[in-house]
């Protein structure tokens, strides 16, 4: 019995665009996302939006309807939008943050 499409929505790291998009496998969500992105397939990989985890064809089915994934290309890195977040307001504190925490 074949596996029901599972929907997720995907954005590219240096896009502003999201999209919905179904697959059979991580690797149909992924050859979907890089022809709709216009980006290389290979060296192109999945993750979680939400933390950063790498999706790989096992982790796959546990991954909820609707998630929403991070298409990266070679040599990209996604640590998680918390994380992203925290960077971002470290950068916009600057100088008036403690030492500790600017680092």
């Amino acid at each position: 019995m074949l596996q029901k499409p599972k929907s997720v929505k995907l954005r590219a790291l240096r896009s502003p665009r999201k999209f919905g998009v179904a697959g059979r496998s991580c690797q149909e969500v992924l050859h979907k996302g890089c022809l709709r992105f216009q980006l290389p397939e290979r060296g192109s990989r999945l993750c979680l939006y939400e933390d950063g985890t790498e999706l790989t064809e096992d982790y796959f089915p546990s991954v909820p309807d609707n998630a929403e994934l991070v298409l990266l290309t070679s040599g990209q890195a996604w640590q998680g939008w918390f994380r992203h977040v925290a960077q971002d307001s470290l950068t916009l504190l600057g100088s008036s943050c403690p030492p500790a925490l600017a680092s």
